[in-house]
């Protein structure tokens, strides 16, 4: 019981956004079901995702923060996109270029914790859309939909003062937020970049796990039909739960899988009980406001929310009612996990003696 109430604790100080949860829900769907209606659902789906990405990146306390936040992850996760429907050929290729995105993301946690938590989300965008590679010809589609998402979503998200010019004057009690940490000059970014710092060491521990975890998913996909279509979902996992110290890495990966098994086993019951599609899409639009209405509060239940949500998108997307995806999604989880483990473990990631950085999900 005690460690069930661990797995679920609530963050201190964490409240529940409703708001959030329903504008990313109206941002999501909106575009979706209009253009579908067009004939344009491909594209409908482009910019879904990038308003699902952009509000994973919906920071801050300031409306200031929440706009740098929201606008980085729309315009540099459109080419990130891009660039990573571009990649094909051969599987090193995709492997090498995971390894470099995810070394660059583990590095951002020196400019703190929003930049730890936009670096992570534009990461897995990467990857995801390496995963999803269809080549140029969806490339500039993708991410003209991407950034088309991503900049409804902030305007949805953001309060009108934001889009427009205002004459400087003393900040309302509403618009005070805490200041924000001084940026590290070039000399102490340059200083955590050597090889024995505890950041190189995790970014590079990172890196290398989450290229394994590449490698097998994407020489598992000539054996396995059904991983070509998601082979990310073990390098997603990596990337997020490789923390540099153990006690987070093991705590992060642990919500992981409770809430990716538990989702995975709603969504299945979901998907073979409800023979509607339009219930089945009026769920998704109800677990979309749930799950970022719970997601500050605590990880293991946002990633529960977030695994249903995926699987019931995914199942919207094709006829197809077999269980592989779900089984797909759990044995990713888990092989993710087990790939976590061998670079915690056997490493030890970074020595105790340094003071560990602050996990974007724990």
């Amino acid at each position: 019981m005690k460690i069930l109430q661990h797995i679920f604790h609530i963050k201190s100080g964490a409240k529940l956004t409703p708001a959030r949860g329903v504008r990313t829900a109206v941002a999501m769907f909106l575009p979706l079901v209009v253009l579908a209606a067009l004939g344009q659902t491909a594209f409908g789906v482009m910019i879904m995702l990038g308003a699902l990405f952009t509000s994973f990146c919906d920071l801050g306390v300031s409306s200031r923060t929440r706009a740098q936040t929201m606008g980085s992850a729309a315009l540099v996760g459109a080419l990130l996109t891009a660039l990573g429907h571009s990649i094909g050929g051969p599987w090193w290729l995709a492997v090498s270029a995971i390894f470099l995105a995810t070394l660059i993301g583990g590095i951002l946690p020196v400019y703190g914790r929003d930049a730890t938590v936009v670096g992570l989300t534009l990461t897995a965008l990467f990857v995801t859309s390496i995963g999803s590679s269809g080549g140029l010809a969806t490339a500039l589609s993708a991410a003209a939909g991407y950034v088309l998402g991503g900049a409804f979503v902030m305007l949805v998200a953001l309060p009108p003062a934001v889009w427009q010019r205002t004459r400087p004057g003393p900040a309302t009690s509403s618009e005070t937020a805490p200041a924000s940490p001084p940026r590290p000059t070039l000399a102490a970014l340059t200083g955590q970049l050597t090889f024995t710092s505890p950041l190189s060491q995790y970014a590079l521990l990172r890196a290398a796990g989450a290229a394994v975890a590449a490698g097998i998913a994407w020489e598992l996909g000539v054996a396995y039909p059904h991983w070509v279509a998601y082979p990310h979902w073990a390098v997603l996992m990596v990337i997020a739960c490789a923390w540099p110290y153990k006690e987070i890495t093991i705590a992060t990966t642990v919500r992981n899988i409770i809430g990716t098994v538990l989702g995975a086993i709603l969504a299945a019951f979901l998907i073979f009980s409800v023979g509607d599609r339009l219930g089945v899409g009026l769920i998704v639009v109800g677990v979309t406001v749930i799950a970022f209405t719970v997601k500050d509060l605590n990880y293991a239940i946002y990633t529960f929310f977030m695994t249903n949500l995926t699987l019931l998108l995914i199942s919207l997307s094709t006829p197809d009612r077999s269980p592989h995806t779900v089984l797909l999604r759990v044995y990713a989880t888990l092989l993710g996990a087990g790939i976590v483990a061998a670079i915690t473990f056997p490493w030890g990631l970074l020595a105790r003696r340094h003071a560990p950085v602050e996990s974007a999900h724990v």
